[in-house]
């Protein structure tokens, strides 16, 4: 049975980005409110990682008392993906923490994302830490003297494999999400990346969002990807922008991916990826109304 859950960009969007662990409990009772059991929890840079490690045993706690369960836990940090030795072996020992974190809160999976190639960004740089959570419209860059694509490339795949060989020692899986405008953000480059680490335990996050901004087709993306996911992002989107809408609300054909999925005997977990919406607890609402709806329709199981 597939499993409904929240990610993390509820709490950025609700209470700033990065996060302080007092708005990490206020989300807690939001979730709750809203019916949600299932949560994708991230530690946004190192200073939030060091506040969610202090405050461990309360958060645990807290997760108890409101009933949720964290089965996805991210480290946000730029430097994993670093062309620089040095810095990419500290953000890696860092990782090794942070994981330990995700542990001991319950995860199952480890997240990574891979961020914005080292180039100049005339104009808003995707994701950047400790600036506004939004993904620009236009991105303007200059290529720097030096700039190496294969360079990129080889940390990627050196910061993945050493992370996915951390998670192996703890009997977890690592996860990579696409996102536009970053090194990884469409499924061919995923599916490159799955090959190039070559580790059993390192598989994708499939985000229907961000593929869908990408211009890719949904349902094909599913097919592609078959057996190589193990946690998927939802989200719809209308082509216009990368925002993330609430399911139903764009253009993307659910009852297909629905339908593949009971195909596929999918049983993980989705995370509703919405966020930067006036009307975000509706939204969140209608989405879970939505694909319960679409689930009974093509006969998938599915729980909140």
């Amino acid at each position: 049975m597939m499993k409904l859950g929240i990610t993390y960009l509820y709490t950025i969007s609700t209470y700033g980005y990065p996060p302080k662990i007092e708005d990490d409990y206020k989300a807690l009772a939001d979730y709750e409110a809203m019916g949600f059991h299932y949560l994708e929890m991230e530690a946004l840079g190192p200073q939030h990682a060091e506040e969610v490690w202090a405050h461990r045993s309360e958060l645990r706690k807290r997760l108890d008392a409101h009933g949720i369960c964290v089965h996805n836990f991210c480290a946000v940090d730029p430097d994993l993906v670093a062309v620089d030795d040095s810095k990419r072996t500290a953000a890696i020992e860092r990782f090794r923490r942070t994981s330990e974190l995700g542990v001991y809160l319950g995860t199952e999976t480890l997240h990574l994302a891979s961020y914005a190639p080292p180039v100049e960004y005339l104009t808003g740089r995707p994701y950047a830490l400790g600036e506004d959570y939004a993904i620009p419209g236009q991105m303007l860059v200059r290529i720097p003297e030096g700039f190496e694509w294969n360079r990129v490339w080889a940390a990627l795949i050196d910061s993945c494999r050493r992370c996915a060989e951390i998670a192996k020692a703890l009997g977890k899986t690592v996860i990579m999400e696409p996102r536009v405008g970053e090194i990884i953000c469409t499924s061919d480059s995923l599916l490159r990346l799955i090959g190039d680490v070559g580790m059993d335990n390192f598989k994708a996050n499939f985000d229907t969002g961000h593929f869908s901004a990408a211009r890719e087709n949904i349902p094909i993306c599913l097919a592609k990807m078959d057996g190589h996911f193990a946690n998927i992002h939802i989200s719809d989107n209308d082509l216009t922008t990368a925002r993330h809408l609430a399911v139903g609300d764009g253009i993307i054909d659910w009852r297909e991916v629905f339908r593949l999925l009971k195909v596929m005997n999918y049983d993980g977990y989705l995370g509703l990826d919405l966020g930067e919406s006036p009307t975000l607890m509706d939204d969140l609402k209608k989405s879970v109304a939505f694909i319960k709806n679409i689930c009974k329709q093509v006969g998938a199981e599915i729980e909140v």
